[in-house]
């Protein structure tokens, strides 16, 4: 029996490991394969290779994947109808400032606004304002959407 023990064990160790699962079904043996793992958290690049589980979104003006909460200004909602956990972002080139980026909640999208006067930049949906410290973005209908403080 000593002998056989390893080989006992083993056995055991070696049926454990295996993932199928055999059911009976009426004289004959079906094996079925083991479900699929779950996604490996931080497997989630996208097409330029910005891993949304780290908090990176592409960005079109930068050409390169940024942090919007680091590389952006926050605007909090101000509008009732928004919701309001979600900020939008404001996110300028260093060279710049002829176009400006906007991350907007639910827009799947960057915005690119084109400068059109003095500390103000739009494009058919959305209008950002710079006034002393403060950007704020209205829609097209001039209701006023998203507003933050920029920070020196």
């Amino acid at each position: 029996m000593k002998k056989y023990f390893p080989v006992l064990i083993l056995t055991y160790l070696i049926m454990a490991c295996n993932t199928n699962t055999t059911t009976q079904q009426g004289d004959s043996l079906k094996v079925e394969p083991a479900q699929t793992p779950p996604p490996m958290v931080g497997n989630d690049a996208d097409e330029h290779g910005c891993k949304a589980s780290a908090g990176y979104r592409w960005s079109v003006l930068r050409n390169e994947c940024i942090r919007i909460f680091e590389a952006g200004v926050r605007l909090d909602p101000v509008a009732k109808d928004l919701e309001q956990s979600l900020s939008a972002f404001v996110v300028k080139t260093d060279s710049s400032d002829q176009e400006i980026e906007l991350f907007v909640p639910y827009d799947e999208q960057t915005i690119i606004v084109k400068k059109e006067a003095t500390d103000k930049w739009k494009n058919d949906k959305y209008v950002l304002t710079k006034a002393k410290d403060t950007y704020s973005i209205e829609d097209a209908n001039k209701k006023l959407l998203y507003k933050g403080m920029i920070e020196n």
